[in-house]
């Protein structure tokens, strides 16, 4: 509960820093994104490959994994769990679309980019799905998983590496990533907890 509550005033303190444009995190907003920027520029290379992840691990393709394994586990008669992962899928991409109309947030804009993307800037989707999706994903393998600590490192560097490829391409500033990493982080553990409380039965 400590640590949700935690996750819920992060979340809080950076969506309202950016809604009100508070000063010091836009500058560290623009000093990444200019320093991502210009090295992306000269490296057409590694744009690329952050362009291939990008496009791999894109918030849909989460999306299509978790409702497939929660019609599956539907299907399985294991309705709790099944709710839960498709639950935990739809309240996500509501946060996502629901904040990015609220905030409004721009995307970062440049003279020469070097990737497009539409929509608000605030939260980075990508950010937020991959996060909340390997989260949901560690959480119904745990139990049977062996080698755990490995799940776990995979668990956390792919929505690192989701998060910065989307500041790399230029088309999120670094609140946003962590915005959606924090927001994400909240909501699978507040699915957790209620579904904790709910004592369920597969």
């Amino acid at each position: 509960m400590v640590l949700l509550l935690v996750l819920l005033v992060a979340s809080v303190v950076v969506t309202v820093a950016v809604a009100t444009s508070f000063g010091p995190v836009l500058a560290v907003d623009h000093v990444v994104a200019n320093g991502l920027h210009g090295f992306a520029l000269g490296h057409p290379g590694f744009v690329t490959a952050a362009q291939v992840w990008t496009d791999v691990f894109q918030p849909w393709t989460f999306r299509a994994i978790l409702i497939f394994i929660g019609l599956w586990l539907l299907a399985r008669r294991r309705p709790r769990t099944g709710v839960w992962v498709l639950a935990t899928t739809a309240l996500a991409g509501i946060l996502d679309s629901g904040l990015k109309v609220l905030i409004g947030r721009d995307r970062p804009h440049w003279i020469d980019p070097v990737s497009h993307a539409v929509g608000g800037s605030f939260p980075s989707g990508h950010s937020l799905t991959s996060a909340m999706a390997c989260a949901v994903l560690l959480r119904l393998a745990w139990p049977l998983a062996t080698r755990r600590w490995a799940w776990s490192v995979v668990a956390v560097v792919l929505p690192l590496i989701t998060g910065f490829t989307r500041m790399f391409l230029g088309v999120h500033y670094l609140s946003d990533v962590i915005g959606g990493w924090l927001i994400a982080a909240a909501l699978v553990l507040a699915m957790m907890l209620v579904d904790v409380r709910h004592q369920p039965n597969g």
